[in-house]
């Protein structure tokens, strides 16, 4: 086809200069028409290009003298460069700071029920705390409970207890209870604390050893006048206001073996035998022990 074409435009441009030379000129209408057919579309896209530009023109000028609301807020970016960078930037500082204070609205939310809930707990132990005081301060008051006679009632059962588990005994000798254990109207005779029980008999009654043992004490002086000590290992028995004592000291007693006769030597108002038993010399209660 290119080829053809070529061959017809030869022709045409010959018979072009074979009419000028008949007629000594070059045909001006033939050679305008081919160039006219030539420039046409670069005219036409020239023309497109003015009407195209002068309505970006007038656009621009409309929104630049236009006051509404909507154009104001336009204007600042058709009078400003577009810098793409900066506006990524802003936008992502927007999102990243939301997030922030999001995290810190939850942080802080959550730190605020943590100490709600310790508050709480505190408040709770507090509440215990106090009703147990209050408890212990209601039962002080009637003598039960967390005071010292507590502790002390505390301590004599566990020698009671231990004294029963780790020793038997039996009744020293025939004879009511004249005095009991423990506090007493004192007198100028009577001490306030008794420390044991008086079993009341006549004088030269048979004392016995209500358990065995060595004899730690013999001994005549002080308020408890003639009275022997026989020892157990921590537990001891103690027999007081004698009249005669029949061991030594270091002799080994078996129980129920005579040991003293009963009399009213030292403090005493009468013929009796003060009994004692003991943990490492604190007393307790002989009747919490055995039969009187």
């Amino acid at each position: 086809m290119n080829r053809l074409y070529n061959d017809e435009e030869r022709i045409k441009r010959a018979q072009i200069v074979a009419e000028m030379r008949n007629n000594g000129r070059i045909s001006v209408s033939s050679i305008n028409n081919n160039t006219n057919k030539r420039k046409m579309p670069l005219l036409t896209k020239t023309f497109i290009q003015v009407i195209i530009s002068i309505c970006i023109f007038g656009i621009m000028y409309f929104l630049n003298h236009n006051n509404s609301i909507a154009i104001e807020s336009v204007k600042p970016i058709i009078s400003s460069d577009t810098d793409f960078v900066q506006m990524y930037n802003e936008i992502s500082s927007v999102f990243i700071n939301n997030k922030e204070e999001k995290i810190t609205e939850d942080f802080i939310e959550n730190s605020t029920i943590e100490n709600e809930m310790i508050s709480d707990d505190i408040e709770k132990v507090n509440e215990v705390s106090e009703q147990i005081d209050n408890e212990k301060d209601e039962v002080q008051e009637i003598g039960i409970g967390g005071g010292s006679d507590n502790t002390q009632e505390s301590e004599e059962d566990s020698d009671v207890t231990f004294i029963k588990q780790n020793a038997s005994f039996i009744k020293p000798v025939e004879g009511i209870i004249t005095s009991p254990y423990g506090k007493r109207e004192p007198t100028d005779i009577i001490s306030e604390n008794h420390q044991g029980v008086d079993l009341g008999a006549n004088t030269g009654t048979d004392i016995i050893a209500s358990m065995e043992g060595i004899v730690e004490l013999v001994s005549e002086y002080g308020d408890y006048g003639k009275h022997i000590k026989i020892s157990n290992g921590e537990i001891s028995t103690l027999y007081a206001h004698c009249s005669e004592i029949v061991v030594n000291e270091g002799e080994y007693i078996n129980q129920g073996q005579k040991i003293a006769e009963v009399g009213a030597t030292g403090k005493a108002t009468g013929p009796h035998l003060h009994f004692e038993i003991r943990r490492n010399n604190i007393t307790v209660d002989p009747q919490d022990i055995l039969e009187l």
